[in-house]
């Protein structure tokens, strides 16, 4: 099945001594006979952590029992003046320990989608790192926020808790986002502007060379993320750059298979040079001067509620677009992959509508739905009525049947399939490859308050069972504990046991056995246990067969 060729337009102590060193060390000292209190071996603190750029002094944080957590690492150098629109550069090193505290580096330039006012900070390449108390050769898990790359951050919103006491190291992180992070423009010619993706894989070269440092093993890294997090992911799966340097070895893309088929360098230089006329920035020769001159706020009035990374065929870091990548094999073959997506990933977007406008799609009427269909294949090609009418056959009576349609065209056609699609192709590349499909439907909501219809499983609705903190989850299902307890142990499980060794299902046989895309087998993530079931039951609720040849627009005769 190919994917749809359209997309919608609108957050340990350098190596430990062994037991055997220090026990050698200490009969020494004690069959020295004469040696006093001052010829002690002084242990080491776990707290303390030599990096790259120097020494770093985590803390312990209440509530996460066994934890040691370092939060605000500057992984870059801080992207401001000349390095406004310029490939990430490393951190500069340190002469005096750094001492960290409970709170999280600042978050990059964004609006608050909760008091629509300006946030964040140029200064925000921080990265965050949770570890077990002690270790060596741990696994490392590397998150990745969505946030439709205008929004978001690596810091509070996640607790990796449950993961790390899995033994598993986290490490989440910030990267620049909107048009401060995806600006292209010919003045500013550098990698398509994909400043954001640099971020990422600057942060992913920290990791590498320091994880060790931590207890971590560099060369057993896993990239996760959803929703922007997830296509980022998807981005570095098929990044040369990113292949070349090894940076990670395992990725699981959460949400992340829509809009593969990111814009030329040439077309996003036009929506850049759009943009920078729009900041009185137009004339040639002196506007990445301008552009760098600006207050960062001045870049979220004009980027939209959302951006996309953009391909550049001249650079090694996204030469070609996600799509173009996989379908001509050039991707990193050497990954072990877990992808999926949510079985009502649309509500999300048709609620968040609705919470704007103030009133609901079914209030708005018939002509308003097929408005919206319309604005989602806008420029596709496809005849946006034909199937705004399909989807309505599917929910031909019920007063939420028009924001119930829309939310499936909404997921059907960039999210599921699309997963189910790039899943295929991991797998015919004989890659270990595992699909998951998320159907909790009362998974706890944390985006936007309740809207007129059910949300279901919806986009995002996954990441509480794996990076919430338990009692913020319970405080927000809707569901039995016992659920939410089982369901959360076993992705936990999944997630970790992935991370280890590339396969998720565990040594033990406690959890139900996940089988391969290879063996046609999806994951359904539901209460009160997950179950491997056939993916032909996926494809059926998702009408892929529908979408693998979606009806066009006839050109005139």
């Amino acid at each position: 099945m190919k994917e749809i060729a359209f997309q919608a337009s609108t957050g340990f102590l350098l190596k430990a001594l062994t037991a055997s060193i220090l026990a050698s060390t200490l009969s020494g000292c004690l069959s020295s006979g004469g040696g006093s209190d001052d010829d002690e071996v002084a242990m080491p603190d776990p707290l303390a952590v030599t990096t790259t750029e120097g020494v770093v002094k985590g803390v312990t944080i209440e509530g996460m029992n066994g934890i040691r957590v370092f939060r605000g690492i500057p992984y870059a150098a801080p992207p401001v003046g000349a390095l406004r629109f310029a490939p990430t550069e490393a951190a500069e090193k340190r002469s005096e320990t750094l001492q960290l505290s409970s709170a999280f580096g600042n978050s990059c330039v964004q609006v608050d989608i909760a008091t629509r006012s300006v946030a964040g900070n140029e200064d925000c390449l921080y990265l965050n790192v949770y570890a077990p108390s002690s270790g060596e050769n741990l696994p490392v898990m590397v998150w990745v926020h969505g946030g439709a790359f205008v929004f978001g951050n690596g810091g509070g919103e996640y607790d990796p808790t449950r993961l790390v006491q899995e033994d598993v190291i986290v490490v989440t992180m910030n990267y620049r986002l909107g048009l401060l992070g995806f600006m292209a423009h010919p003045s500013l010619d550098s990698d398509g502007g994909n400043f954001g993706l640099m971020d990422q894989q600057q942060a992913l070269r920290w990791v590498k060379e320091n994880a060790a440092a931590f207890g971590g093993d560099p060369a057993n890294v896993t990239l996760f993320g959803e929703s922007a997090g997830g296509h980022s992911v998807m981005s570095h799966i098929v990044s040369p750059r990113a292949k070349a340097e090894n940076l990670f070895q395992r990725a699981i893309v959460q949400s992340g298979s829509y809009a593969p088929f990111q814009s030329s360098k040439e077309a996003a230089q036009a929506t850049g040079t759009k943009a920078a006329t729009a900041l009185s920035c137009s004339d040639a020769d002196t506007a990445a001067a301008c552009l760098r001159a600006l207050p960062a706020s001045s870049f979220l009035a004009v980027q939209g509620s959302q951006v996309i990374p953009n391909m550049d065929s001249s650079t090694d870091l996204l030469p070609k677009t996600i799509q173009a990548s996989l379908a001509a094999g050039e991707f990193n073959k050497n990954l072990d992959v877990m992808i999926g997506s949510n079985q009502n990933e649309g509500t999300l977007f048709v609620a968040l509508d609705e919470l704007t406008n103030g009133k609901s799609l079914d209030t708005l009427g018939e002509a308003e739905y097929r408005s919206r269909v319309a604005a989602l294949f806008a420029g596709s090609g496809l005849d946006a009525d034909a199937i705004a009418t399909k989807y309505l056959e599917y929910y031909p009576e019920g007063e939420d049947r028009l924001s119930l349609a829309l939310s499936a065209i909404w997921t059907d056609s960039n999210f599921a399939c699309n997963s189910y699609a790039q899943a295929s192709t991991f797998s015919a590349a004989a890659m270990n490859t595992y699909q998951y499909w998320f159907r909790d439907e009362d998974a706890p909501w944390t985006l936007v308050p309740g809207a007129s219809f059910p949300l279901g499983a919806t986009h995002a609705g996954e990441i509480p069972y794996v990076l919430y903190p338990e009692t913020v989850m319970k405080s927000r299902y809707t569901g039995t504990d016992a659920n939410i307890d089982s369901l959360a142990g076993h992705m936990v499980g999944y997630w970790t046991q992935f991370a280890k060794d590339g396969n998720p299902n565990s040594t033990d046989g406690v959890a139900p056995n996940w089988g391969q895309t290879s063996l046609g087998q999806i994951n359904t993530l539901d209460v009160p246990d997950p179950a491997s079931g056939s993916v032909l039951n996926f494809l059926g609720y998702h009408r892929c067969s529908y979408w693998a040849a979606p009806p066009m627009v006839k050109a005139p005769i």
